[in-house]
Order: structure tokens, then C-alpha cells, then sequence
């Protein structure tokens, strides 16, 4: 259920206006966080990277999701959780996530990206793992 006064504790979100006429087939797997810099809604994701002496780094990488249309945040069980246009819970802050999707630069998607981002991953069904 959501709390009254929650707003205040509400992360910032990047949501689509409008559908992209087609639907791109990646998916991302992750974990549903606030990105401490900019307060946004993200997915951390665990990435690796090469290192000076080509030896493999493990580093995470937030990346900034356009929601579905209609998608929203409100606080339920006392934490941040992402509602589905029906007002359902998909998940909460810390829930590992699957989202199909792709990413594209943010004129593409038509979006002001929350985290201020070049690029967004336009997301499609959204779920729980």
C-alpha cells in the first residue's frame, strides 16, 4: 500500500511518452537501485572491463531504463517499488530485474533522461526474477 507523505522519498524515473514503432530484443538483467548521484531509478548491472595488463576487472554499471508508458514509483512495503500502468507492484528497490529491450540515444526514445545519459535502455515487459 502506499504511504501518505511518501513523494519526499520517491527516486526520479525516466518513463516513455509514447511507443517506439518497433520492439528492440535485448534483455537486461540486474538489480533495481537509486543511482546516489542523481537519485534516479536504475538497473545496476555487473560488467566486466580489461585492466592495464589486459587481466578482467569485475565493475558494475548503472543504466538508466525508460519505463513503459504508464510505469510509476511509489513507496509500498516501505520501500521504493516500480508499479506496472495498472498500479501492481513489479518490483522493489533490491529485487533482482529482467527487461527486454535495447538501447538507443535519448533523442531516439524521445526522453529527458533522469540520470542525464546520452543513451537509455527502452525497456518492455518488466518482471521480477
Amino acid at each position: 500500500m502506499t504511504e501518505p507523505n511518501a513523494d519526499a522519498r520517491l527516486p526520479g524515473v525516466t518513463v516513455q511518452h509514447t511507443f517506439l514503432l518497433e520492439e528492440l530484443l535485448a534483455q537486461l538483467i540486474g538489480t533495481l537501485d537509486i543511482d546516489p548521484a542523481t537519485n534516479c531509478l536504475v538497473v545496476r548491472v555487473q560488467v566486466s572491463r580489461l585492466d592495464d595488463k589486459l587481466g578482467i576487472v569485475p565493475a558494475e554499471h548503472l543504466v538508466d531504463v525508460a519505463w513503459p508508458v504508464g510505469t510509476t514509483i511509489a513507496i509500498r512495503d516501505n520501500k521504493p517499488a516500480l508499479l506496472d500502468p495498472t498500479g501492481q507492484t513489479i518490483a522493489h528497490v533490491g529485487d533482482e530485474v529482467s527487461v527486454g529491450g535495447g538501447s538507443v540515444p535519448t533523442t531516439t526514445a524521445n526522453v529527458v533522461p533522469c540520470t542525464g545519459q546520452d543513451h537509455v535502455f527502452v525497456g518492455h515487459h518488466p518482471r521480477r526474477l
